[in-house]
């Protein structure tokens, strides 16, 4: 299944998608020609089947047959405020949380991250491809970086620049992961929309107190340590 980069429109018509590395993926990596079907998702919750019928080294055109609904579309929208950590682990809480059907990930400069900055480009490429690789037919979104004061505000007034501005209304009801807290109950999941995650060194004391102070109910997932 591979990511059109745009949207696609209708069925038995022409589609032309400009790409090096997407033709590169397919002539090379996959080996596959003029003639071959492959499967086309644009994160609209739909499948398009087409048929390769042209292109050259940088673009590649094909005829779209039919189109259904992608066999896995998240049902529930959650959004994961994940605080910054080093570059690979982020790019693995990117990666593992599109294939579990996060909404959308949140990057937060927390007062512990290690690292200050990420490569969006990048983020959004690995989430393509987790979109991808697990079948799902809509791709996360990636916000750009905020702290943990402007996020919890987007949390709870929502954020009319966000998705090329649709606007997002508030999340419900936030929950927060810390070691020293409360024992997380299945009780306690009920209708959560967000989940905020600290860095490697957890949370300061001056981040649980914005928690509290903004009735985010911090949890402890077990006394184990998690890498």
């Amino acid at each position: 299944m591979l990511n059109s980069g745009g949207k696609i429109a209708g069925v038995q018509t022409e589609l032309c998608v400009k790409s090096a590395e997407l033709v590169n993926q397919i002539r090379r990596v996959f080996r596959l020609k003029n003639g071959d079907a492959v499967i086309l998702f644009d994160g609209s919750g739909f499948d398009y089947e087409c048929e390769i019928v042209g292109g050259d080294k940088d673009s590649m055109i094909f005829r779209t047959n039919s189109s259904e609904h992608s066999r896995y579309v998240p049902t529930r929208d959650v959004c994961l405020f994940a605080a910054i950590t080093k570059k690979d682990t982020f790019e693995w809480i990117v990666e593992k949380a599109t294939e579990l059907g996060v909404t959308r990930i949140v990057p937060i400069l927390a007062e512990r991250s290690e690292k200050k900055s990420l490569n969006q480009e990048r983020l959004n490429k690995i989430a393509i491809e987790a979109s991808e690789q697990s079948g799902r037919g809509c791709v996360t979104e990636i916000l750009p970086i905020k702290t943990l004061g402007e996020a919890i505000e987007y949390a709870r007034d929502g954020d009319a620049q966000a998705g090329g501005g649709t606007r997002k209304g508030a999340i419900a009801r936030c929950i927060a992961f810390h070691t020293e807290s409360k024992l997380v109950s299945s009780d306690d999941l009920d209708e959560v929309g967000g989940v905020f995650i600290g860095p490697e060194g957890g949370w300061s004391p001056d981040e649980i107190d914005m928690f509290h102070n903004n009735k985010i109910l911090v949890l402890c997932l077990g006394n184990q340590v998690l890498r």
